[in-house]
């Protein structure tokens, strides 16, 4: 099941590149979609600063399909449609998985001074 997750509020920074989505551990080719976009993965720090008293920050992994996201490392990046799909693994782990239809630097991709 897919939940969607209202990010108002949430403050998301580029903490790696993006990488190609592998299909597997063996098969090391990029994932691509059913109508052929090929899969990307970015790790964000979301910070949410409603959560507690002083906030909450956490490293997430996320999938976005299409081309590659020009991004900078330690900036604000805008994320659309997040949504969590969790799965079970052949060792019945459940395996949190994020998916976004978009991720882009905030403010048309200005660093900040």
């Amino acid at each position: 099941m897919r939940r969607r997750i209202d990010t108002s509020g949430i403050e998301f920074r580029v903490a790696a590149m993006p990488l190609p989505r592998t299909v597997s551990r063996e098969n090391k080719s990029q994932k691509v979609t059913p109508d052929g976009r090929p899969v990307w993965v970015v790790k964000l720090s979301a910070f949410d600063p409603g959560a507690g008293a002083h906030g909450s920050t956490e490293l997430i992994w996320v999938e976005v399909a299409g081309p590659e996201p020009v991004l900078v490392i330690n900036q604000i990046a805008t994320v659309g449609a997040l949504v969590h799909a969790p799965w079970v693994n052949r060792n019945h782990e459940l395996v949190e998985a994020f998916r976004a239809d978009s991720i882009a630097m905030a403010d048309g991709g200005r660093r900040a001074a």
